[in-house]
C-alpha cells in the first residue's frame, strides 16, 4: 500500500516538474508551429496565428492568442472560413488531479464564421482528411452505450463567453443566404449537479433576439436521468418558450408547457423576407399554448389553446414516426370560424362575372391523377364548427371525422345544420390500388330555400323547404374515366314553395306574360316540386320531375350524358283550369311540351308540336279544358299576347320565347 502511494506522490511530482520545464524546453515560436501543422493535417486547412501568441502553464494551463484564422475551401470567394480578433483560454490544473475540470476562462472575441454550400451541394465545414470510418465506427460505439461516462467527477465553467461574434451562412444551390451578427453567448456552471444556465443574443435582419436556456443539472443529462429544463427565446417580432421536464435522453422523453406569441404574423414573414399581402386587421396575433411532449417517436401537442386574430380553438395533436408512414392525429374544435375578414375585397365583381360565363364545353382531363400522397401517411383527425360564417352564409354546428388509413381517405360528415336544415353525408377515396374508388353519400332535410340561396348566391327567387339525396360512385385513374364510369342516383324535394319571376299559371292566359307582363310580381306556388335520377355510366336519368301549382302542372324527363357533357330534356307545362289540379292527378288540360337539348354550353330550347298536337287529340278532354279555361285564355296560348312595347306575337313563337325568358328569369340569365 505504501508503495502505491509513494509511487502516486512520485508520479505527482513528476507531472508538476515536467508542466514547470516545458515552457523552457519548447520555445513559444516553435509550439505555435506544431499546432498550424497538427491543425493541417487533421483538416487540409490552413490554420494561422498573425498576432501575439503566448501560453502559461502553471498553475493555470492558459493559451493567448490573436488574429487567429482558418482558411476556407479553395473555391470559396471569402478566403476564411473562421477567424478570431483575441482568443483565451485558461484551465485550472489542480482540480485535475481530483477528477474535476475547471475552466477558468474560455473567451472568443469577434468570432467570424462564414458557413457556405457551394452550387455542387459540397459544405465548407467537411474536411477532406478526417477519417470517415474512424469516426463513424467511434459514433456506432458511442451509440451502444447505454450511460454516457466523460471519465470526470465534476466540471466547473468560469469565465465562458462569446464575445461580439457574426455567422454567415449561404446556399449557392437555393441562393439562401442569412448572416447574424452581435452575436453573444455566456455559460454559468458551478458543478455538474447544479444548475446550469445560458445567456445569449443576436441580431437577424435588424432585430435583436435573446436566448435563454436553464437546465436542472448537467450531470443528469449525461447519465441519462430526469432533469427539469426551461427556455426563452424573445424578441420584438416572436417569443416562444417552454417549461418541462426531461425523462431521458436516449430514447428521448420529454414534456412541458410552451407558448407562442407572435404579436404580428404579417410583421414576422416580412422580417423573414416572406411578406404576404392581406386585408388590414388580418394576419396579425398568433397566440399557441399547451403541453408538448416527446416518448421516443411519438410527438405530441395537447391541451392547445390557439388565437388566430379573432379565431379561438382548442385542439390535441400528435405524430408518431416509428412505423413505416408517420401516423397522425388531431382534434380541432373552433366555437366561431369567421372567414369574412380574409376574402379578397372585390370579390363580388368576380363572382358576377363567373356567374355570367358560359358552362365550359372542354373535353374531361385525361391525365392520370396523383393519389400517391394518400399513402404518405396515416392519419385521424376530427374538426367541430360551432358556428362558420362565410361572406353571408351562416354554417351551424358542423363536426367532421376524416381517417386516411393505407391509402383509403374516409371523410364523415358527421352534423351539418345548414338554414333550418340537417345534413350528413360520407367520402370515401380508396387509392390502395391501381384505380382509385370514390363514393359518395350526402343528405340533407329541411333546408329552407330562401334564405340558403339568398346569402350563399344572391338568388331569392325559389322559396320553400328543400331535401337532397345522393349516392354516388366511380372508379378510374383520370378526370374523364371517372366521369366515364359515375354511377348512382339521388331525389330532390322543393315542398310548399314558390318560385318568383314567372307565373306559369299564367300560361293559361298568356305565355309571354307569364314572364314579363305587366311589371306585376310573377310567382309560381306549388305544394312539391320533386324528382328522382339515377346515374349509370355517367348518363343521368330523370324520369319523374313534377311540379303541382293550383292551375297548371309541369312535368319532365329526360338525360344528361356526363361524358360528352350534352343533355336532351323534354318539358311539359300543362293547364289544369282549376286549383284541383294540384295533385289531383287528373289529365285533363293542354299542355305545350318544350325541348331543351343540346351542350351543356349553349342548350337549345324549342317546342314539341307534335306533342302539342297529339295532347289535343282527344276531342271531349279538350272541349272539357276550353270550357274551363275560356276562349280569351285560350286566345293567349295559341296566338301570344301583347308584348312589352304594345305589339302582338305569334302564340308558338311566343311559347318558345316564353320559356327561354322563364328559364332566364328564374335563374337569373339572360335569354340565350
Amino acid at each position: 500500500m505504501k508503495k502505491l502511494v509513494y509511487g502516486v506522490i512520485g508520479l505527482i511530482v513528476l507531472i508538476i516538474v515536467a508542466v514547470i520545464a516545458i515552457p523552457f524546453l519548447v520555445p513559444t515560436e516553435r509550439l505555435k508551429e506544431e499546432i498550424m501543422i497538427a491543425a493541417n493535417d487533421a483538416t487540409g486547412r490552413t490554420l494561422s496565428i498573425d498576432g501575439e501568441f503566448g501560453v502559461s502553464v502553471f498553475p493555470v494551463l492558459g493559451l493567448n492568442a490573436t488574429k487567429v484564422s482558418f482558411s476556407n475551401t479553395p473555391n470559396s470567394n471569402v478566403p476564411n472560413m473562421a477567424s478570431i480578433e483575441k482568443l483565451t483560454i485558461e484551465l485550472n490544473l489542480m482540480p485535475l488531479l481530483s477528477g474535476q475540470v475547471s475552466v477558468d476562462k474560455f473567451v472568443l472575441n469577434k468570432p467570424v464564421i462564414v458557413l457556405e454550400i457551394d452550387k455542387a451541394g459540397k459544405k465548407n465545414w467537411e474536411f477532406a482528411s478526417v477519417e470517415k470510418e474512424q469516426e463513424a465506427s467511434e459514433a456506432k460505439e458511442s451509440d451502444e452505450e447505454s450511460e454516457m461516462d466523460l471519465g470526470i467527477q465534476d466540471l466547473n465553467l468560469g469565465d465562458v463567453q462569446i464575445i461580439d461574434g457574426s455567422i454567415t451562412y449561404s446556399d449557392a444551390q437555393s441562393n439562401v443566404s442569412h448572416e447574424i451578427k452581435e452575436a453573444n453567448l455566456s455559460l454559468d456552471l458551478r458543478g455538474l449537479d447544479e444548475i446550469f444556465r445560458t445567456e445569449g443574443s443576436a441580431v437577424w435582419r435588424g432585430e435583436k433576439i435573446e436566448l435563454n436556456t436553464e437546465l436542472g443539472a448537467l450531470r443528469a443529462v449525461l447519465k441519462n436521468r430526469a432533469t427539469s429544463v426551461k427556455a426563452a427565446v424573445k424578441s420584438a417580432k416572436v417569443s416562444l418558450t417552454f417549461d418541462g421536464n426531461l425523462q431521458s435522453t436516449a430514447p428521448l422523453i420529454l414534456g412541458g408547457s410552451t407558448e407562442l406569441d407572435v404579436p404580428s404574423l404579417k410583421g414576422l414573414l416580412a422580417w423573414a423576407a416572406e411578406p404576404i399581402e392581406a386585408n388590414a386587421g388580418t394576419f396579425e396575433k398568433v397566440s399557441i399554448k399547451g403541453e408538448v411532449g416527446v416518448n421516443g417517436s411519438v410527438y405530441s401537442f395537447t391541451n392547445a389553446d390557439l388565437a388566430f386574430d379573432q379565431i379561438q380553438a382548442n385542439g390535441d395533436f400528435s405524430v408518431d414516426l416509428g412505423g413505416k408512414v408517420p401516423s397522425l392525429k388531431g382534434r380541432l374544435d373552433l366555437p366561431v370560424l369567421d372567414v369574412n375578414p380574409y376574402l379578397t375585397e372585390g370579390g363580388g365583381n368576380a363572382t358576377e362575372e363567373k356567374t355570367a360565363a358560359p358552362a365550359s364545353s372542354e373535353n374531361w382531363d385525361s391525365a392520370p391523377i396523383d393519389f400517391s400522397g394518400l399513402k404518405a401517411a396515416n392519419a385521424e383527425f376530427k374538426l367541430t364548427l360551432g358556428k362558420f360564417l362565410i361572406q353571408k352564409m351562416t354554417i351551424g354546428k358542423t363536426s367532421l371525422n376524416a381517417v386516411l388509413n393505407n391509402g383509403v381517405f374516409d371523410l364523415n360528415l358527421d352534423e351539418l345544420a345548414l338554414y333550418d336544415g340537417r345534413g350528413q353525408g360520407n367520402v370515401t377515396v380508396d387509392a390502395s390500388e391501381s384505380q382509385a374508388k370514390i363514393s359518395q353519400k350526402f343528405t340533407l332535410e329541411g333546408l329552407q330555400l330562401k334564405p340558403f340561396l339568398t346569402d350563399a348566391a344572391d338568388f331569392e327567387r325559389l322559396e320553400g323547404t328543400g331535401m337532397f339525396q345522393l349516392a354516388i360512385t366511380t372508379v378510374g385513374t383520370s378526370q374523364k374515366t371517372m366521369v366515364d364510369n359515375l354511377n348512382g342516383g339521388g331525389k330532390i324535394l322543393f315542398s310548399d314553395g314558390a318560385i318568383t319571376g314567372v307565373n306559369l299559371a299564367a300560361m293559361a292566359r298568356n305565355v309571354t306574360s307569364a314572364f314579363t307582363g305587366g311589371g306585376d310580381v310573377q310567382k309560381t306556388d306549388f305544394a312539391e316540386l320533386s324528382g328522382t335520377y339515377d346515374i349509370v355510366n355517367g348518363l343521368l336519368t330523370n324520369n319523374d320531375l313534377k311540379l303541382l301549382n293550383p292551375f297548371i302542372q309541369v312535368t319532365g324527363k329526360g338525360t344528361v350524358s356526363m361524358p360528352p357533357k350534352t343533355l336532351n330534356y323534354r318539358l311539359v307545362p300543362k293547364v289544369t283550369a282549376s286549383s284541383e289540379g294540384q295533385g289531383s292527378g287528373g289529365t285533363t288540360g293542354i299542355s305545350i311540351p318544350i325541348i331543351i337539348s343540346g351542350n351543356w354550353a349553349n342548350p337549345q330550347y324549342a317546342p314539341d308540336l307534335a306533342g302539342a298536337i297529339s295532347n289535343m287529340a282527344d276531342p271531349k278532354a279538350l272541349k272539357d279544358t276550353l270550357e274551363k279555361v275560356g276562349k280569351g285564355q285560350l286566345d293567349g296560348i295559341l296566338k301570344g299576347g301583347a308584348t312589352t312595347d304594345g305589339e302582338s306575337k305569334s302564340g308558338l313563337g311566343s311559347i318558345t320565347d316564353g320559356i327561354k325568358g322563364g328559364l332566364g328569369g328564374l335563374f337569373g340569365t339572360k335569354k340565350n
